[in-house]
């Protein structure tokens, strides 16, 4: 483990919330909830995380939301993740979230935000984490389930640190919700879309164009064409590199083949995140242990991508003020 990474003030900024479901609360939640799951002991649990394709994955996720019946559910699974990220000394997170999974199982919108909220609220009181949640539409449920869900997702925007769009990205560009985020744009509240993991960096630019986000999920597919990486250098929209996630979900065969080394040598605006960290069994901290054995990244650039998260989390001014204080202390701390 290396100890520059455990004590470094960290910002995380994609990680879906469901995705920190650990095996433990997996079996707690079912029995809480009465809800047949087909494993009886932690270790089948245990096993079943360690996947082997996407196929794979997307089962124990959605098995995952199915344990999930109440608010209750959600403030629990929020606390137990942000205690981790206080071992982690993780002091700023946003994760995703949606309704669109649990309305259609006749469950209220409600309890989705409200647990979370609550979350949250005790996470800042207790732990000292600030935050909050970032709802997504589903985009392979369609642009008319997504204008349900923004029905309600408009009632209550004050309570979100912006809205997203997520979930399966190949045959769903960000172009079929432009007309959706025009409307989200007009509240003032940002936009983020996962795009250029799966797909092309066709994708990307549907992202940039069609739907103007603030910042791109993932966006590892940029690399793909010379005009984007430029107009990225230009802008410096910030990307939320998985890098874990990449290589448990085959987009590189393995670690070392992943090209986040080669987005920061092309001065790309690059935070490190986890994404799913129960699933791929690597939260933020083995992220970037993961990166620094495996790809040659550097503490340097370990440093700056903090900085660029800071820069690119949508905490207050005073926030982000403090969060690179507690940075800078931290990096002076090393040199006296």
């Amino acid at each position: 483990m290396s100890e520059f990474i455990a004590k470094l003030p960290k910002v995380e900024l994609h990680m879906h919330i469901e995705g920190s479901m650990m095996p433990a609360m997996l079996l707690q939640l079912a029995e809480k909830n009465k809800v047949n799951i087909p494993y009886e002991t932690l270790e089948e649990v245990e096993k079943a995380y360690q996947f082997k394709d996407l196929t794979e994955f997307v089962n124990i996720y959605l098995q995952g939301t199915e344990v999930i019946k109440s608010a209750e559910d959600f403030y629990v699974l929020t606390m137990e993740y942000l205690h981790k990220c206080q071992k982690q000394n993780i002091q700023h997170t946003e994760v995703f979230c949606d309704i669109r999974t649990y309305v259609d199982r006749g469950l209220p919108p409600e309890m989705v935000i409200e647990g979370i909220e609550a979350g949250f609220k005790d996470g800042l009181s207790q732990l000292g984490i600030t935050g909050g949640m970032i709802p997504c539409f589903i985009r392979h449920e369609g642009a008319e389930k997504a204008w349900e869900d923004w029905q309600f997702y408009q009632q209550h925007t004050q309570r979100f640190l912006g809205i997203g769009l997520a979930a399966v990205e190949v045959g769903f560009p960000a172009s079929m919700f432009n007309e959706l985020f025009l409307e989200v744009r007009a509240t003032g509240l940002p936009v983020v879309a996962h795009a250029g993991e799966e797909g092309s960096a066709d994708y990307i630019w549907s992202a940039i164009r069609d739907i103007e986000v603030d910042r791109i999920d993932h966006g590892i597919k940029a690399l793909e064409d010379p005009e984007l990486v430029k107009y990225l250098q230009q802008t410096q929209i910030p990307l939320t590199v998985c890098p874990c996630s990449n290589t448990a979900l085959h987009v590189f065969k393995s670690m070392d083949q992943h090209v986040i080394g080669q987005m920061l040598d092309l001065g790309l605006n690059v935070t490190i995140n986890s994404d799913d960290p129960a699933h791929f069994g690597a939260y933020l901290q083995e992220n970037m242990e993961a990166v620094q054995q495996h790809c040659g990244i550097t503490d340097e650039q370990i440093i700056r991508m903090t900085y660029n998260a800071i820069d690119a989390s949508f905490a207050d001014a005073q926030r982000k003020n403090e969060l690179a204080k507690n940075l800078d202390f931290y990096l002076e701390s090393l040199s006296n």
